[in-house]
């Protein structure tokens, strides 16, 4: 379903949950346990943290995890780690290795020149793919790289998500390709934004939500093939202390079958924290809106939204931080695992949680 179709537009709306009838089945998630690390810790002579994206290598047994530092506490870089978890809990994380991402011309990314958000890891090819929300001019980007950190080639975006000038169309910033996923088949690499594109709509507020863009790429050829929609809730809270800051966003997805996906909430409110809320995502009748300059007040539906879980403060026993992350984990005592992870901002006062899930059929 990743590919581009021929969908009739009709009125702009979230598409009933009719369509949800065929979703894959995720099961009821159990926490096994959770893994901390402070924020400061040093590791190959850069800080670690901001873990922004989190992807299993099945064939390693490994996770391959981003930060998002902008080469201000280290260079801009991946991590390879392995979780030790069974049904007992989890028991600990191993930081295997860090490695430098370069660019295309083979140098490390300059100061605030990068903003590294999302990784998968590509069996077939040994190599992943990340995302980046925009270099110093706000320009965002896809990157292919070896295991090493190599960029091997970017993918050519379309205009309707490169900022221009006066600033009437792009992401917005910070708000660009916070979520990657890679198809079942390996095939197609879809990127999601965090929030609208500027000519698509406003940011999410209390009232209302956020028009997102998911789109899918062709691997191969690196070729766009589809564009949907996405609607984000509103902000769950209105902050209660100054300074009064609050967000909703698309953080992370993660494939579960042709057409569905395990989409992943991120809000925060001053005062109250945060809640995280994941939904299976159907992508089956959504417009397919390629070629699209703007989606405001085009007739495009959305892609469907079937709520899964909800992890608010205290939910699970939990203090619930800023949740980025979603991979497939290891299967463990016959059943699937769901990994999330969060960043910590490089802020004192968060921390880098690794939260393991079994799923009970």
């Amino acid at each position: 379903m990743f590919a581009r179709s021929a969908t009739a537009s009709i009125l702009l709306a979230s598409m009933t949950l009719s369509a949800m009838a065929q979703a894959p089945m995720l099961g009821t998630p159990e926490l096994l346990g959770q893994f901390v690390l402070p924020t400061g810790l040093s590791v190959a002579g850069a800080e670690f943290g901001g873990i922004s994206g989190l992807d299993y290598a099945a064939d390693t047994g490994m996770f391959y995890a981003i930060s998002d530092d902008r080469s201000q506490h280290g260079a801009a870089r991946f991590y390879v780690l392995k979780l030790n978890a069974d049904e007992e809990g989890v028991h600990g994380l191993d930081i295997v290795s860090s490695h430098v991402l370069l660019g295309l011309d083979g140098k490390p990314f300059a100061e605030k020149n990068i903003d590294p958000e999302a990784i998968r890891y590509d069996a077939a090819r040994q190599s992943i793919f990340w995302s980046s929300e925009g270099d110093a001019n706000g320009q965002p980007a896809i990157y292919e790289a070896d295991l090493t950190g190599k960029a091997l080639r970017a993918f050519a975006l379309p205009e309707a998500y490169l900022p221009n000038a006066d600033t009437t169309r792009g992401v917005q910033g910070n708000l660009g390709f916070e979520a990657l996923s890679i198809s079942q088949d390996g095939k197609t690499l879809l990127a999601g934004t965090e929030n609208a594109l500027v000519q698509d709509g406003g940011k999410a507020t209390l009232d209302a939500g956020s028009l997102s863009r998911i789109i899918a790429f062709d691997i191969e050829s690196g070729e766009p093939t589809a564009e949907y929609g996405y609607e984000t809730a509103p902000i769950f809270a209105k902050a209660t202390v100054e300074p009064a800051y609050n967000d909703n966003g698309m953080s992370e997805f993660l494939a579960l079958d042709d057409s569905h996906l395990l989409t992943v909430e991120r809000s925060f409110a001053s005062g109250l924290g945060n809640e995280i809320n994941l939904y299976v995502t159907a992508l089956a009748e959504a417009t397919d809106a390629t070629g699209l300059a703007s989606l405001k007040g085009e007739p495009v539906t959305t892609a469907a939204k079937s709520h899964w879980l909800k992890l608010g403060e205290g939910d699970f026993e939990l203090d619930i931080d800023n949740i980025e992350s979603v991979s497939f984990g290891p299967e463990i005592d016959g059943r699937r695992s769901l990994v999330i992870a969060s960043d910590n901002n490089f802020n004192a006062s968060q921390f880098t949680q690794f939260l393991v899930f079994s799923l009970a059929e």
